[in-house]
């Protein structure tokens, strides 16, 4: 199944998700040993697939638990793209990554690449020069034999990450610039300079970083937002007119508080809100979803699959997909949402002497919550309702 896993501390039963490596021409498992040990040291478990299995199903079986990412190299991303799109291996998937993705014609391989050429075009890495060049595994010669045709459905509804040098030599990156502008649901990082070893190139540390932010993007909604206030150092400058002033906002708490709304849950109720005011005769997409309610794109597809998996909503492949609501609005609560996209209510780091106290304070927020359906919820939201109403069950 695979060639070669790498586990964080305390073994897969401390994973935060699995990224299985469908390497590609030339490659073997031990290229991707450094890439392997920096996602371990985040938590994240790493098999790379044996070249030309497909049966990835069982090898993500093998290693349960968490994200569940697919991640393809060269050829290898362009196998990833046709096995997410084609097989019921993505009614478990959570996200795609495409390194280095070669968008060329079947009969446009790079002709006569010596060594010392496609070690400049793979990479600019020394540590990984070296050790190319002392491998006596490494398909030399490979990469300048044809890439398979483009797959002809579609990148899968799913949240995808792009990673591509800018000056790969191999898979020039225009045409994958084209492909992130015609699918929404994919993010595309583009390394300055880089080769197409994307993931193992000079700047391999930024490519890591890039892509344990996207794990933390789609396995725990974690969205790093831009910096959009104004800088100026011009001492000279006319400071800009005073902004009118703004709604007081809760202090952020530097840690979780003892009752913590994260932006997954917060997201998942916004888009089962979405859900409710549709009329439910046809399917809502993701996209119309994101733009209604304000959602980051990839975060809200991850969350679709986890309120599927929970039974709370259904989902539509193809061109009239989407989702919508399993039950009646009426027969959902709050709770069943939380429980869907945060596992529990309430979780302890571990028991103590007082933890009698957080135990009986997470069964009042259950009951609370199990008093809230989200039609009730939606309709003090659109202010169908004249005031904030009790829930259906008073807690006591």
């Amino acid at each position: 199944m695979s060639e070669a896993v790498w586990l964080p501390e305390g073994g897969a039963a401390r994973s935060r998700g699995t990224v299985v490596v469908l390497p590609g021409r030339g490659e073997h498992a031990g290229v991707y040993q450094r890439l392997g040990r920096r996602l371990a040291a985040d938590g994240y478990t790493v098999a790379v697939a044996r070249q030309g299995d497909n049966d990835l199903g069982a090898l993500f079986e093998a290693y349960p638990g968490g994200t569940r990412v697919l991640l393809g190299a060269d050829t290898g991303a362009l196998r990833a793209w046709a096995l997410a799109a084609g097989t019921p291996m993505t009614e478990g998937l959570d996200a795609l990554v495409l390194a280095g993705l070669p968008l060329i014609a079947r009969d446009s391989g790079v002709p006569e690449l010596t060594r010392d050429a496609e070690l400049a075009a793979r990479t600019a890495c020394p540590v990984h020069r070296a050790l190319l060049t002392d491998d006596p595994h490494f398909g030399w010669g490979e990469l300048a034999g044809p890439a398979p045709a483009t797959p002809s459905a579609p990148p899968p509804a799913l949240p995808t990450l792009l990673l591509h040098g800018e000056t790969d030599p191999i898979a020039p990156v225009e045409p994958v610039r084209t492909l992130a502008a015609a699918h929404p649901n994919t993010t595309l990082a583009v390394v300055k300079d880089g080769l197409h070893d994307v993931l193992n190139d000079q700047f391999h540390r930024s490519a890591a970083a890039r892509l344990v932010l996207f794990l933390e993007e789609v396995g725990k909604g974690a969205v790093v937002l831009p910096d959009t206030a104004p800088a100026t150092t011009d001492a000279t400058a006319t400071p800009p007119a005073a902004p009118s002033p703004e709604p007081i906002r809760p202090v952020r708490a530097r840690r979780a508080a003892p009752l913590h709304v994260s932006a997954r849950l917060d997201y998942a109720l916004r888009a089962i809100a979405e859900l409710v005011s549709a009329d439910g005769t046809t399917p809502v997409r993701c996209e119309a979803i994101s733009r209604a309610r304000g959602i980051p794109l990839n975060s809200l597809v991850n969350l679709m699959v986890e309120l599927r998996r929970a039974g709370l909503v259904r989902s539509q492949r193809g061109c009239e997909g989407g989702y919508w609501l399993a039950r009646p609005s009426s027969a959902i609560t709050v709770a069943d949402v939380v429980r869907a996209v945060e596992g529990e209510v309430v979780s302890l780091h571990a028991d103590g002497p007082d933890s009698w106290l957080w135990h009986q304070l997470g069964q009042t927020v259950a009951r609370f919550l199990d008093g809230w359906t989200v039609e009730g919820v939606e309709a003090n939201r659109t202010g169908a309702a004249a005031e904030r109403t009790r829930p259906r069950e008073a807690v006591r």
